[in-house]
């Protein structure tokens, strides 16, 4: 065997490489809080309901909450507390803090019964300040004792940035709602709500009456345009979510202001009627979405021939 070596006339000049490429400077991205995501929206997270006060005085600005209770026998008790920070800040026997109801004289006896409470949420804050606030009701019903306590509320001075994105519910009830334990008949009882989510979009709908002349032409009799609300909630826990849709939204009377900044009109205290309801689909949790739909409680958009 013979073996030739052939010398390499064009060798590389280093016995390895080594290669280092430099980009740019990753810049550091602030979040855009316009468009946050934020996790509450797809798990349960701690419901806190933002109520606000205002010194103007002005209603959209100001919040009142309700609650309403129900003794069995006369002798029953019911005592109610104002929580601030979970520790007791006053005792709900006067109207120094709202309005309390002790008993609906101009009702039936088992109105009579009842004991309720409107919290002003601005008399509140001149009390106590802002805060975290729950109401606490001990209970002595025919003999047993327990005790209710709310969701909690986060009191804060009212600006158009910190009720972004939400939406307040006032409603007046009356008559009997047979799967609730309260009858309302008569007694105007006032309700409101603020939870976070939109209301707006005001769809239009069509409706028109028509006749047909000899001539086989069709004339006006009367066109309606109405238009169709809706109402996206986020995630909504049981209580508030029962309190919407078992009850507030089956009142006499329904006003909903709409607090989102980038709405396209400022909605406030749009009077309208309850036309649908649907529960998108959800994640793995136990609270709950709903997208309501509403119609104007009068068609002002309607003409007539006749």
């Amino acid at each position: 065997m013979i073996i030739e070596q052939i010398p390499n006339i064009k060798p590389y000049p280093f016995n390895g490489q080594a290669v280092k490429q430099l980009g740019e400077i990753v810049p550091i991205i602030v979040p855009d809080a316009e468009n946050e995501i934020c996790i509450c929206d797809y798990i349960t997270c701690q419901y806190q309901e933002n109520v606000f006060r205002s010194a103007d005085g002005l209603d959209y600005k100001n919040d009142k909450s309700e609650f309403l209770f129900k003794r069995l026998v006369t002798g029953d008790s019911i005592i109610m507390k104002l929580l601030k920070n979970n520790v007791e800040v006053a005792t709900l026997d006067d109207d120094a803090l709202g309005e309390l109801f002790d008993g609906f004289t101009s009702g039936s006896s088992e109105q009579e019964k009842y004991v309720g409470f409107v919290i002003d949420w601005n008399a509140v804050y001149l009390a106590e300040g802002a805060g975290i606030y729950s109401l606490e009701a001990d209970l002595n019903i025919l003999g047993t004792t327990s005790t209710y306590t709310s969701r909690e509320f986060k009191l804060q001075t009212y600006s158009d940035l910190a009720a972004d994105n939400t939406v307040k519910i006032e409603s007046v009830q009356n008559g009997n709602i047979i799967g609730s334990e309260f009858d309302f008949t008569g007694l105007n009882w006032r309700q409101y709500l603020r939870i976070p989510g939109r209301f707006g979009n005001p769809t239009p709908e069509y409706e028109t009456e028509r006749y047909q002349d000899t001539n086989y032409n069709f004339k006006q009799i009367k066109d309606t345009m109405s238009r169709v609300w809706d109402l996206n909630t986020k995630l909504l826990p049981w209580e508030v979510a029962n309190k919407l849709v078992y009850n507030k939204v089956l009142a006499n009377e329904i006003y909903i202001t709409d607090y989102s900044i980038k709405a396209e009109s400022v909605w406030r205290r749009i009077r309208v009627r309850l036309s649908e309801i649907e529960k998108p689909p959800l994640f793995n949790t136990f609270d709950k979405r709903y997208l309501l739909k509403f119609v104007d409680n009068k068609n002002i958009y309607q003409k007539r021939n006749f």
